[in-house]
């Protein structure tokens, strides 16, 4: 059974299913090259039907990820929260009708907003006929599961302990299909609904909201609040945190459900920022919607624990991306296995359209669905043909006969390494196959990354990968945190052990906390070698490991992106595969 996963709204993305796995994915961003696409992901589609050679006939089903296809653009999105600062009366003032309209039309009761959005996008709306069209697949059956159903199935399918084991399952996000949080039991591939929260209820709104006002873009510059909060004074943070708390809740009546304890909807919170924030210090409001955020999560967490009982979990939903929430969640010490869906934001919620859709046509899917691992993307070589061409003029191109001792020597002796190697990942993370390489114990490195390439805001950490030998040596582990598939996708960040100096570049500035990858031989052999082969030259078997893409571009897609990267930056090194490129004179 060969089906299409299809993401059409923000972080748009594709998958192909076969046979209970993924066999290939990528985001629109990627192919496009269109950082935080929202839209069908028409590129992406098409790059995907040509690179696995498939035609409609190969293709049993279409699985969309949303039960109303969202509509709007990146600029539309991003001028909500605009317009979000305006009072309605300034908008009609202004003539910004269509903003009014949408405003008024977030007052009508959700279930009522629901109901309209579904006659108007619901079921095959036109402007989806016509996409899968152009691509010559009308007529296929298509299958719809609601925005957080495909959270859920993702985090589940994914990450759980055990097909046979009860799991609980947490899905949280700014919103989608009018939820913005669930509590899930699942059990031998059947997920049971026990808990659904209502859009106007997020958690991840207030968050989005407070990275807007700071002048940062929302849904994308979320985590620089998270690396900036460690920085604030707490004696600061403290009321800035009193007022947030006012904002949002657990329902008292229904401690699994969110519930504001302000009279608008936490989508439209800008003008209630705007005034209850007007003299709060910039650390000191990232500090408190960061303590915020923990907290509420922690006591959710532990309010669905309670109830059921079960203390497998599993998680899913933008809000997840948060590691340091991720990390208060893991060491709690009622949870006895907790893990995160890798990218856990809407890229993958395909993933779980496709597998809802394997195991309602045939429950024994429930024994084949899994996730070996996230490299489903191209492999680094597409369009190395024509990169040596394009850039004949300006790059060297040398064949290695052991490319990852090479890179382990040039690490080793203190240069940055930019690795183009074997399949793509999917996803928000680079995880060595798209990755800037450089010896995490030169406390001088993250200048030199960040002058070459990076241009990352001065108070963010930068990451380590180590090997999953030796991460005890440098991390603390709760016992939570699944074996042996130790944290090979940066979903988790740890507190370090005295040996943090080996990993200085790669820790917080500030409290030497570590998002860290734990590199496994079997899913990234190749990687794992680097480390380990750096490992045997230094004594310390862990590199810094950033994305290899431009400030404000998505991560490289192959050759041919590698290559123009490099042009345009100071990047000395790089690896494509095997090949060794370099600048010429």
């Amino acid at each position: 059974m060969v089906m299409l996963g299809i993401n059409e709204g923000a972080n748009s993305s594709v998958c192909v299913y076969d046979g209970g796995r993924i066999r290939f994915a990528v985001q629109e961003e990627r192919v496009a090259r269109k950082k935080e696409f929202i839209g069908f992901p028409h590129e992406a589609l098409a790059f995907t039907l040509a690179h696995c050679g498939l035609t409609p006939k190969d293709i049993e089903a279409v699985c969309l990820s949303n039960l109303a296809s969202p509509t709007v653009t990146r600029s539309a999105f991003l001028a909500d929260y605009d317009d979000n600062l305006k009072s309605l009366g300034d908008l009609i003032g202004a003539g910004e009708g269509r903003a009014a309209a949408k405003r008024l039309f977030r007052r009508l009761p959700a279930p009522l907003r629901l109901t309209l959005r579904r006659a108007r996008y619901g079921g095959m709306n036109q402007s989806i006929e016509e996409a899968l069209a152009a691509h010559g697949l009308a007529g296929l059956p298509v299958n719809r599961f609601s925005h957080h159903s495909n959270h859920a199935a993702s985090a589940y399918f994914a990450m759980r302990r055990d097909p046979d084991e009860r799991h609980l399952v947490l899905t949280l996000d700014g919103g989608g299909d009018d939820t913005c949080a669930t509590v899930h039991l699942a059990e031998g591939g059947r997920m049971t609904l026990i808990a659904r929260t209502p859009f106007g209820h997020s958690l991840g709104q207030i968050y989005g909201r407070v990275t807007h006002l700071m002048g940062m873009t929302p849904h994308e510059h979320e985590y620089k609040l998270m690396g900036m909060a460690p920085y604030a004074d707490p004696k600061y943070v403290a009321p800035a945190l009193d007022i947030l708390r006012g904002y949002l809740d657990l329902d008292p009546d229904d401690p699994l459900l969110f519930k504001r304890k302000i009279p608008e909807e936490t989508g439209f919170i800008g003008r209630r920022l705007l005034r209850d924030f007007r003299r709060v210090r910039f650390d000191s409001l990232a500090g408190a919607v960061q303590a915020f955020a923990e907290e509420l999560m922690v006591k959710w967490v532990r309010a669905a624990i309670a109830r059921t009982g079960v203390t497998n979990v599993v998680a899913g939903g933008g809000v997840f991306m948060n590691v340091r929430a991720n990390k208060a969640i893991a060491e709690l010490p009622e949870i006895e296995f907790f893990d995160v869906l890798p990218s856990c934001g809407d890229e993958t919620l395909p993933f779980g359209s496709v597998w809802q859709a394997a195991f309602a046509a045939d429950p024994a899917a429930n024994e084949t669905i899994a996730l070996d691992d996230v490299y489903l993307g191209p492999e680094a070589a597409t369009r190395l043909d024509a990169a040596r061409q394009a850039f004949a003029g300006r790059l060297s191109f040398d064949r290695q006969d052991d490319a990852n001792g090479r890179i382990a020597d040039l690490l080793a002796e203190g240069a940055v390494v930019a690795r183009c190697a074997g399949r793509m990942e999917f996803g928000a993370r680079a995880l060595g196959n798209r990755s800037v390489l450089a010896d995490p114990a030169n406390e001088r490195v993250v200048t030199r990354i960040n002058k070459m390439i990076k241009k990352r805001d001065f108070w963010m950490p930068f990451a380590p990968a180590m090997t999953a030998a030796a991460a005890e040596t440098y991390l603390r582990l709760p016992p939570s945190v699944p074996r042996p598939r130790l944290s090979p996708y940066m979903m988790h960040s740890f507190d370090t052990t005295d040996r943090r100096d080996d990993l200085f570049a790669g820790t917080h500035p500030y409290d030497g906390t570590a998002r860290a990858q734990i590199v496994h031989p079997d899913t990234a052999s190749d990687f794992h070698a680097v480390i380990a082969r750096f490992g045997e030259i230094t004594g310390r078997p862990v590199v810094l490991n950033s994305s290899f893409n431009l400030h404000g571009f998505p991560i490289v897609m192959d050759a041919m992106d590698a290559c123009q990267v490099m042009c345009e930056t100071e990047i000395e090194h790089l690896f494509i595969d095997d090949i060794h490129v370099t600048k010429k004179p």
